[in-house]
């Protein structure tokens, strides 16, 4: 699943592909809530991320996706949720006390979910949770009932989000009705437990 952020420098070449890089690295600014989740084993995956090492990269694999962010600074960047993104969620009854001092190999729980509105540092952001469509292995679409089909987020529910899962929304004649309005995501980006097919 895609963790960490890198900001490429330089193509050098393409055939044999190689990239010069900087990785981006949380930029905590004394939060010591942040420092403890992340030596909890959760990864922090939303907030500002300041230029760090460089390296050079000449392995295609390690690539995910191409994130949306905003820079704030001469080497600093902004990463949150943005309309219309699909992102994994630590599930909260996952996160409840006793499950904290767990260690961080036990394999994590999580929702996936749509955001419906762009992070606002005032107003948070609003999302729709996502359910798999029984028999398919990678297509969700929106769970319209229940107590939590919608939820508001509000600033400090950032670390709840685990990582950006790519995905495309299936439209048009490529899709049987019941799929529109659906989801294809990534299958590298989803946690193993949602892989198995419904």
């Amino acid at each position: 699943m895609p963790r960490h952020y890198g900001l490429i420098d330089e193509v050098v070449s393409i055939n044999p592909f190689v990239v010069k890089l900087s990785w981006l690295d949380l930029q905590s600014n004394g939060d010591q809530g942040l420092a403890c989740w992340e030596k909890m084993g959760f990864h922090v995956c939303c907030g500002r991320f300041k230029v760090s090492r460089k390296t050079t990269v000449n392995s295609l694999n390690i690539f995910s996706h191409l994130m949306d962010c905003e820079r704030a600074a001469k080497e600093v960047y902004r990463i949150y949720p943005k309309k219309g993104s699909v992102w994994a969620l630590y599930n909260e009854s996952y996160l409840s006390s006793e499950r904290r001092n767990a260690s961080a190999n036990d394999e994590k729980c999580y929702d996936v979910v749509l955001f419906l509105t762009t992070y606002s540092e005032v107003h948070g952001l609003s999302m729709a949770y996502l359910e798999k469509v029984d028999g398919y292995k990678t297509v969700f679409k929106r769970q319209e009932i229940g107590s939590h089909a919608i939820r508001w987020l509000v600033k400090g529910d950032v670390r709840l989000f685990s990582h950006q899962i790519p995905a495309r929304k299936l439209s048009g004649d490529e899709v049987p009705d019941m799929l529109k309005s659906c989801w294809e995501l990534d299958p590298a980006s989803l946690p193993s437990n949602l892989l198995p097919i419904g």
